[in-house]
């Protein structure tokens, strides 16, 4: 395989927001360590999931609860085998028809084309505010 690049890393987002997991699958590695912080109560399918089955099925749920509306890469810092992304996302809770728009920080480490690492940081007190419907930081533009 070639050198990682930014390419790349967007066509793997790409691949999550069109919910093209088959086509995921070959982006992430079999022993995968995934883990993006967020209350295990309102967000049951983030937090650490290992193993490429464990994660597909976490991001099978995030589908399954939440209409990606926009899950777009705002910035992409490729070097070697990381890439460090700032993401723009707008969701819409498809059981109440409540979006949240928020911003968040990916960590990701790559081997032979596929991701072995990913940390994800976003802002979960906000976006299960703007969820509930309630008033937030972060407008809605």
């Amino acid at each position: 395989m070639g050198a990682l690049s930014e390419r790349r890393v967007r066509e793997i987002y790409e691949q999550f927001a069109h919910r093209r997991l088959n086509d995921l699958e070959h982006a992430i590695d079999e022993n995968i360590d995934f883990l993006s912080h967020a209350p295990a109560d309102i967000f049951p399918y983030l937090g650490r999931r290992r193993g490429q089955a464990e994660v597909l099925r976490a991001f099978t749920e995030v589908h399954e609860e939440l209409e990606v509306l926009s899950f777009w890469p705002l910035t992409t810092v490729v070097n070697e085998d990381r890439a460090a992304l700032s993401v723009i996302v707008k969701v819409k809770d498809r059981a109440t028809e409540r979006s949240a728009h928020y911003r968040a920080a990916h960590f990701l480490r790559f081997r032979d084309d596929r991701i072995i690492e990913c940390c994800a940081i976003i802002d979960s007190l906000d976006a299960a505010r703007q969820l509930a419907g309630q008033e937030t930081a972060v407008q809605d533009s």
